[in-house]
């Protein structure tokens, strides 16, 4: 089977490439700010260009300092070029060529590939004429302006020339589950990510906010292919002090609305905080299935102190109830597949229904169990249940009134219908209204 074409926009940082890959991708998707250095990973899209599907990537901004993470960056734009099948090389309409940006576009060229050189930034394209250090490089550019949307469809017809269709084309199918690994700075999120994918591709750094962006990675494991997002660390925002950095934690919490599956990464070898606490608050609010993984578990001492350090973490957690917990170490790699195998065992249990005439017959029996009681507390007494929506899981209770249950007895109902339904990491959610 053929693999998708792949295109790579590269460049000099603050070219405009992420405007650019969001442009082509038609949403919203990589972070855009106007400082230099916000991309800082490799993050590729599928994307259908005049009806022929491709691999679209955007990269980090080259820039060549001797700081490890701009290194690190440099690295992975030259390989990602080098595997490419066609290369967007985008430069600033608004300056002058610079002579590390030659320089890269020359090694490229180098490679063989196949380059279509765009200037961007050309907000006027009836009067714009690129700077004049532009033609030491002798290339048939294309002006486009990103952010307006000129100039896009001539980028596209260029594209379209260079990706011949052929009868062997991939169409490509939906993942099974977008699974999102969320957590504060420094718990090892991308680590884990990295012993999954056996891959380069999101740098791992012991620097805070080294994930600026939500990177989706597609994985394919056991026949059954799968999305990892890497998202920035989360921090209650009076410790940001990058407005970039910022953007990105606003990123990571709008990703948690777009995952199919939550894993919430602690680090297991120190105490609970009030970091974690907030996360878990933000996950609830998302109203989607979750796993919690207590990483660093090589970290903790052997026998019954690290058993007791472990507990005492997952007993922090109170919202988190419905939540498995399962230690995990992205150094030694335990658990590491189970981890993602229990969270696609959620999302495919969150997709089977589940029948009115039993859940009504189950909510009797545990109604008869205990006596559970409203917040006014009068007995709760339900004429039926219906299923107000199947993700996020939503019963609804058709009583006499609308008076909410006690909040003790809503937690206990809850804990009991996720045993009995066999709902483990799915939360549920109780709509009580006044039914004649």
């Amino acid at each position: 089977m053929n693999k998708l074409p792949l295109i790579t926009i590269i460049g000099a940082p603050n070219t405009g490439k992420s405007t650019l890959f969001n442009r082509l991708l038609g949403k919203r998707k990589a972070l855009v700010h106007n400082q230099p250095g916000m991309t800082r990973d490799i993050f590729r899209q599928k994307v259908i260009i005049n009806d022929r599907w491709i691999d679209l990537q955007d990269s980090g901004g080259y820039f060549p300092d001797k700081k490890t993470i701009n290194a690190e960056i440099n690295k992975k734009i030259v390989l990602a070029a080098e595997a490419s099948d066609l290369v967007i090389f985008l430069f600033d309409g608004k300056r002058e060529l610079l002579g590390f940006e030659k320089g890269l576009y020359l090694q490229v060229r180098k490679l063989h590939r196949k380059i279509i050189p765009v200037i961007n930034k050309a907000d006027r394209m009836d009067a714009f004429l690129p700077p004049v250090s532009y033609y030491e490089l002798n290339a048939d550019f294309i002006h486009i302006s990103a952010e307006h949307n000129l100039g896009i469809d001539v980028l596209i017809d260029a594209l379209a020339r260079e990706i011949v269709p052929t009868e062997n084309d991939v169409v490509p199918q939906a993942p099974a589950a977008r699974i999102s690994i969320i957590g504060k700075p420094n718990v090892g999120k991308s680590s884990l990510i990295n012993r999954v994918v056996n891959d380069d591709l999101v740098i791992v750094s012991t620097l805070p906010g080294t994930t600026r962006d939500s990177i989706d990675l597609e994985v394919k494991r056991n026949r059954r292919s799968y999305i990892l997002v890497d998202n920035a660390g989360i921090r209650k925002m009076q410790k940001v002090k990058e407005s970039t950095e910022s953007a990105s934690v606003i990123r990571a919490e709008n990703e948690l609305r777009q995952a199919d599956v939550i894993v919430f990464v602690i680090d297991i070898s120190k105490r609970i905080d009030q970091n974690d606490l907030l996360i878990a608050q933000k996950v609830v609010k998302a109203a989607k299935p979750v796993v919690i993984a207590g990483n660093k578990v090589d970290l903790l001492a052997p026998g019954a102190a690290g058993e007791k350090f472990f507990a005492q973490a997952r007993s922090r957690f109170h919202s988190l109830y419905f939540a498995p917990f399962i230690a995990v170490s992205a150094l030694t790699g335990k658990n590491v597949f189970p981890m993602l195998d229990l969270a696609e065992a959620i999302y495919a249990k969150q997709g089977e229904k589940v029948r009115l005439s039993d859940l009504n017959a189950l909510v009797k029996r545990l109604l008869h169990e205990r006596r559970i009681t409203t917040s006014d507390h009068y007995p709760f007494n339900p004429k039926f249940v219906s299923i107000e929506s199947p993700r996020p899981f939503f019963i609804k209770f058709h009583c006499k009134s609308g008076i909410r249950l006690r909040p003790a007895d809503e937690l206990y109902l809850k804990k009991r219908l996720t045993q009995e339904l066999q709902l483990e990491g799915i939360p549920i959610f109780f709509k009580v209204c006044a039914s004649r």
